[in-house]
């Protein structure tokens, strides 16, 4: 039997039309839950979805998972702000954020229950079959800038990252996209924070389709990587001035 502290989880999922998909997803992501902690809570974060995304939420809570939190966007603002909202109403110990397209085996946690101090578990995807040489191209391209800009040598920064939810308490957070996760990423590293690389499958879609590198999505990406630069440098001063 381990010694270690026990560790409560919150779970986030984003959820944006994922009408075909999201049932099995809570059900799925529940059970791994239960399996994984005594204390744990479920989070799904509905981006404005436009299907019956909400409506399927609200039935499950209702009749089957009565303390599911569901957090509306009433409108689509994408990835960052799901996760944002993910992190931000997180009341466990640990938190982490699945996509609500099934792609992500939730049972990959299990072999993880404990997450150690200055500790940040990272899956990353070994491989991306059904993504387009563009996105692919798009990935490579995100984590070459990680690397020269910031330092930052992950795998895959947008893939599933597990924190301790303490840990992101006194970052300051200043991105609204998804880059949030590179900044998340590059402060802790900067703090010294041991980054736990683990592989994880990407599964196929069951339903529906992705919507991810719409034009939009790379242009607020692009934008706000170039103001994490000078935002990253103010974090690095900030940290030195006070040690």
């Amino acid at each position: 039997m381990s010694n270690k502290p026990r560790q409560s989880w919150t779970l986030g999922i984003m959820c944006y039309n994922e009408s075909g998909n999201i049932e099995q997803v809570v059900r799925h992501t529940c059970s791994t839950a239960a399996l994984l902690a005594d204390d744990w809570e479920v989070i799904v974060v509905d981006d404005g979805s436009a299907d019956d995304s909400v409506p399927i939420l609200k039935r499950l809570k209702a009749q089957e998972f009565p303390d599911l939190r569901i957090v509306e966007h009433g409108i689509n603002r994408g990835i960052g702000a799901a996760l944002r909202s993910i992190y931000f109403n997180a009341a466990k110990d640990v938190v982490v954020a699945l996509p609500g397209d099934g792609q992500f085996d939730a049972n990959e946690l299990l072999a993880y229950p404990y997450v150690a101090i200055r500790t940040v578990i990272s899956y990353y995807r070994v491989e991306n079959t059904s993504y387009s040489v563009f996105r692919n191209g798009l990935s490579w391209v995100n984590k070459t800038l990680n690397r020269v800009l910031l330092g930052m040598e992950l795998r895959d920064v947008n893939w599933i990252l597990v924190f301790r939810a303490a840990d992101l308490c006194d970052l300051d957070l200043r991105m609204q996209s998804s880059i949030v996760t590179s900044e998340i990423c590059s402060k802790l590293r900067y703090k010294g924070w041991r980054f736990l690389e683990v592989q994880s499958r990407y599964l196929p879609r069951t339903a529906g389709k992705s919507r991810g590198a719409s034009l939009r999505t790379i242009y607020r990406a692009a934008s706000e990587l170039i103001r994490l630069i000078a935002v990253y440098r103010l974090f690095r001063r900030r940290i030195r001035s006070t040690n």
